[in-house]
């Protein structure tokens, strides 16, 4: 559940969301990882489509105004 009300209806309506275990990533969670430049901070938030290809994201903390822009940019995608 995302608490924020500018956030979690961009997040319902276009999107899955997803957690892993940051120790033990599934193999397709970490080669996206991999696809993110530096990505050394937790958390991490990975964009893909519904193939597994990587599309973007953002280490560490990221503003919500940053994060609904993030999710917009890429939700036709």
């Amino acid at each position: 559940m995302i608490p924020r009300p500018d956030v979690a209806p961009l997040l319902q309506e276009h999107w899955v969301a997803l957690a892993a275990d940051a120790d033990e990533p599934e193999a397709e969670v970490h080669e996206l990882v991999f696809k993110l430049k530096n990505a050394m901070m937790l958390p991490i938030v990975l964009l893909a489509d519904a193939n597994g290809s990587f599309l973007a994201g953002s280490a560490g903390a990221v503003a919500p105004d940053k994060l609904v822009a993030l999710l917009t940019e890429h939700q036709g995608t």
